[in-house]
């Protein structure tokens, strides 16, 4: 039961994260950095005392938190709301 609650505690955090990124650096196929970068927030925040290292070691967390992200990007492309393609530059 603990295992669900802080998954669904950390939903809304995990979903913010990965749609604010993906706003920030709309890059397509650079989907392992975008994770990478992730991780290494939460890494931060797990190693600063956060009630997440207190609940969960980062090898738990992280088996929690990958799968959630990848289905997150996955629904998120099959709806649609990321773009494939790169942005365009203007030159002028």
């Amino acid at each position: 039961m603990t295992t669900l609650i802080a998954v669904l505690r950390l939903l809304p955090v995990v979903l913010a994260a990965v749609r604010a990124l993906e706003e920030a650096i709309p890059l397509p196929g650079q989907g392992k950095k975008k994770l990478d970068l992730i991780l290494d927030i939460l890494k931060t925040a797990h190693d600063g005392g956060s009630d997440l290292a207190k609940d969960f070691s980062w090898d738990k967390l992280v088996g929690l938190v990958v799968p959630m992200i990848g289905r997150i990007v996955e629904l998120h492309n099959e709806l649609g709301l990321f773009s494939k393609k790169a942005p365009q530059t203007s030159q002028g």
